[in-house]
């Protein structure tokens, strides 16, 4: 029997996974019950042998290249009178954040056959046998692809209208924030991205390391920054521009945020 219980986590579709339990072990003349707790999902995947699961009241046959996966609150039984040689995964889930299309994924049993999946586990457990250099991103990684390969095998496509590609929402915040950071609001823009501005704020502090709030105020400093180095205008075109109530409220953010008045910095940066 292998056991690890390395420290792996990863998210799928803002579901956060993290590892309890790899091993890889036989079971000969036996009969195991077993019941899942809260947050909890196992990946069982028959490398060889014959035998028979028990979940709920549904009988299922195993053999080689067989797989059931067993959601929270699911009680299982494994029946055998041959050897059965099996990988299993336990994850302890956390799905607080989690788009809300993706959460009945976790609690669907799965039952099929899928041959490409062994070469994968086999990968994982030869990774964590030797633990070369990187093997905590390889492992990760294809943990990532079992569990979609089997959500996929079950014909679910997982499309969600609401959801998009990191690459692409982040270029979308980069433009309209280059070009609208003066007037947008994290309401405005929450709307436009169809995302709830919890998780928006929540996306700001994991991609950008700052909020929304953060990311705003600098724009606004550098703009600030450029207009008196680069351009002719007055404090007060300036601070119109960037929606001050007043010619003071500016001064005085410019001053708190840069430790010198506007016209002082003017002052030191011209000829840059």
């Amino acid at each position: 029997m292998f056991i690890s219980n390395d420290s792996i986590k990863f998210m799928i579709a803002k579901i956060f996974f993290t590892l309890a339990e790899f091993k890889y072990h036989s079971i000969r003349n036996k009969i195991s019950y077993n019941y899942h707790g809260k947050e909890t999902i196992e990946i069982n995947y028959i490398v060889s042998g014959n035998g028979k699961v028990k979940i709920n009241n549904d009988i299922i046959e195993l053999e080689a290249n067989s797989y059931f996966v067993i959601p929270e609150f699911v009680p299982y039984s494994i029946i055998t009178n041959d050897e059965l040689n099996i990988y299993s995964v336990y994850f302890i889930i956390d799905k607080t954040s989690a788009f809300e299309e993706y959460v009945p994924f976790l609690t669907k049993i799965y039952i099929g056959k899928d041959e490409s999946l062994e070469y994968l586990f086999k990968t994982i457990h030869s990774e964590f046998m030797t633990k070369k250099l990187g093997y905590n991103e390889i492992v990760t990684s294809t943990f990532k692809t079992i569990f979609m390969n089997v959500v996929r095998n079950a014909g679910m496509s997982g499309k969600r209208i609401s959801y998009w590609p990191l690459e692409s929402l982040q270029f979308t915040i980069d433009k309209i924030l280059a070009s609208e950071f003066n007037t947008i609001t994290i309401v405005d823009l929450a709307n436009r991205l169809n995302m709830s501005i919890r998780d928006l704020q929540r996306y700001f502090l994991k991609n950008y390391n700052k909020s929304f709030s953060e990311l705003k105020k600098n724009f606004k400093i550098e703009y600030a920054k450029n207009r008196l180095i680069y351009y002719n205008d007055s404090i007060e075109k300036i601070s119109n521009d960037l929606n001050f109530s007043s010619r003071e409220h500016f001064c005085y953010f410019f001053k708190k945020e840069t430790g010198q008045t506007p016209l002082k910095f003017r002052k030191n940066n011209m000829g840059i």
